[in-house]
């Protein structure tokens, strides 16, 4: 059944503690974060804000001692409550046996043999575990199959740090992270379930492994399409940073093998050189980042040229009444109409031309400042959009917001402004902003037409920002600032995986979830009807002795 151990192996992809608490040997939490590595004795790990951090393995709990040596030491025991535990018994007896099975068919993957009999027997054996692995291998047979190996370092035998499986550990974590956002690889369920079968199969990969012979190993042994191995040493053994570095990326699903990334034998100046250039580069190469950019940038550029503006009146060319179209009928802090501090003019350099005048005095431009506001247009969550606005300031400073909103349940009672302005408000609901992008505009030369361009991407932890509208604001003394040509287009779908993936939270600056808020307010609830229950039949109690 080693086949089969194998296959669930690769169709078992979980995330290992990322937001383990860490704590002493008295209990008390001194850490938070994801197990990168053990270094020098020290555990190395990534908190929830990306920062490093080092922690003395001997400072930690027993049980924090035994998480990190298994997960990045050689303890070849296996994880419990996986899939993987239900398979890591079987004997290699039965794994000959199994594998000799003529009735074995193949599926939609022909990689992956699962016979009828191996599902029946599995299914009257332990449910219906190996039907879901079934259903697991159709389900993935689309992702292609990494297996990463621990670096050979032979000198690290009686060295605690174990640099040759701190590569192994990294390219896993690496791949693992990006799954997170965007699912590309299947890959094994732990470097633990590798070690296991290197050892127990004698495999050993190095730079001087034939690619004929890794073949087998990736393809057949551990059923992937892409292996991962390599080899660090320490040029001498008292100087920490000098290394000789060996790395293959290679794709055994071309025949020939491709070799995706390859590092033949180079010396570092410093270890960081080895994930900051070697790994970097080989994860680039394995995504294949460079070629996808450059067909995004087209896509980008495509979209830019034939999506339509977004922000109605860009260019200010109609107005209806003496409003521009697709703008606000009043401005400025205090609302005042259009027409004095805002108002549409013919473009002294080009009589075909119109632009939007702003102008105010110091008592405006060193308060409140001036504020114009565009129409809503609609806005979809984690799509990219591309501003584009032409202007010129003479005296002042001027910011281009882009406000994006969501309605919201509250106690508000629109107004009749509120409808005019093009906001669907009603009573209980209010649109609200949920999410801004701001463009600093002073920094151009004064008396000068300036073409600012820039991409923006609306999201939010707990709403879905759905309208957008564009603020023009100036402040900073008196002036004049001219307006033409603004122009919003979608260049980018939404993220469809970042969706998804979204965990609801009130905002950047908590990981606690509304889910774990609610069932804390649950659990409060039930404890307090609980405490409250309690004393009223403590009271009853209490009165009825006091009767007797």
């Amino acid at each position: 059944m080693l086949r089969m151990f194998l296959i669930v192996l690769f169709l078992t992809s979980t995330v290992s503690a990322a937001d383990r608490e860490w704590k002493d040997a008295a209990g008390k939490a001194i850490a938070k974060g994801e197990f990168v590595a053990i270094m020098d004795g020290k555990v190395c790990i990534q908190t929830p804000e990306g920062l490093g951090k080092q922690i003395p393995l001997e400072s930690l709990s027993a049980a924090d001692q035994q998480f990190a040596k298994e997960v990045g030491g050689d303890d070849l025991g296996t994880i419990e409550g996986t899939l993987d535990t239900v398979m890591i018994g079987m004997t290699l007896q039965d794994t000959k046996k199994k594998q000799e099975t003529p009735a074995a068919k193949k599926g939609p993957n022909p990689d992956l043999d699962i016979g009828d009999d191996v599902i029946a027997e599995a299914s009257d054996a332990r449910g219906d575990i190996q039907v879901r692995v079934k259903d697991e291998s159709d389900q993935y047979a689309q992702y292609r199959r990494v297996v990463m190996f621990d670096f050979e370092s032979l000198w690290d035998a009686d060295q605690e740090s174990r640099y040759g499986q701190i590569m192994g550990n990294m390219f896993w974590m690496k791949i693992n992270r990006e799954n997170r956002t965007k699912f590309e690889f299947v890959i094994p369920e732990s470097m633990i379930d590798v070690r296991n079968t290197c050892t127990m199969m004698n495999i050993r990969p190095n730079p001087d492994t034939p690619l004929d012979e890794m073949k087998e190993v990736v393809t057949k042994t551990f059923n992937a399409d892409i292996g991962i191995w390599g080899k660090i040493e320490r040029v001498d053994r008292d100087v920490l940073e000098i290394y000789d570095f060996w790395m293959k990326v290679v794709d055994f699903s071309f025949d020939p093998p491709k070799i995706i990334y390859q590092v033949d034998r180079t010396r570092t100046d410093a270890i960081a050189e080895v994930t900051g250039i070697y790994v970097r580069r080989a994860m680039e190469k394995l995504y294949d980042k460079q070629a996808r950019a450059a067909e995004e940038t087209a896509i980008i550029e495509e979209n830019w040229a034939k999506n339509p503006n977004l922000v109605v009146g860009g260019d200010f060319e109609k107005v209806q009444n003496g409003i521009p179209v697709g703008w606000e009928t009043h401005c400025a802090q205090h609302r005042e109409p259009i027409g004095r501090l805002v108002r549409r003019i013919v473009d002294p350099d080009n009589q075909k031309n119109h632009i939007l005048h702003t102008e105010f005095d110091a008592g405006i431009g060193d308060g409140f400042g001036l504020m114009y506001y565009s129409k809503p247009f609609p806005i979809e969550e984690t799509a990219t959009y591309r501003l584009q606005i032409r202007f010129k300031r003479m005296g002042v400073n001027p910011i281009l917001f882009v406000k994006c909103y969501d309605t919201i349940d509250t106690t508000f009672r629109p107004t009749a402004g509120a409808f005019r302005e093009g906001f669907n408000d009603r009573a209980g609901q209010q649109t609200r902003e949920v999410y801004r992008s701001q463009q600093m505009l002073y920094h151009y030369p004064d008396n000068q037409w300036h073409t600012h361009t820039e991409d923006f991407t609306p999201r939010h932890t707990r709403f879905s920002p759905k309208l957008g509208r564009i603020m023009l604001y100036g402040y900073h003394g008196a002036g004049v600032i001219l307006y033409d040509d603004i122009v919003v287009k979608k260049i980018k779908e939404p993220d469809a995986d970042e969706l998804r993936a979204k965990v609801v939270r009130h905002s950047l600056d908590t990981k606690v979830t509304l889910k774990e808020m609610e069932e804390n307010e649950r659990r409060g609830a039930e404890t307090r009807t609980r405490i409250q229950t309690e004393l009223r039949e403590g009271g009853a109690t209490e009165d009825k002795t006091k009767t007797k």
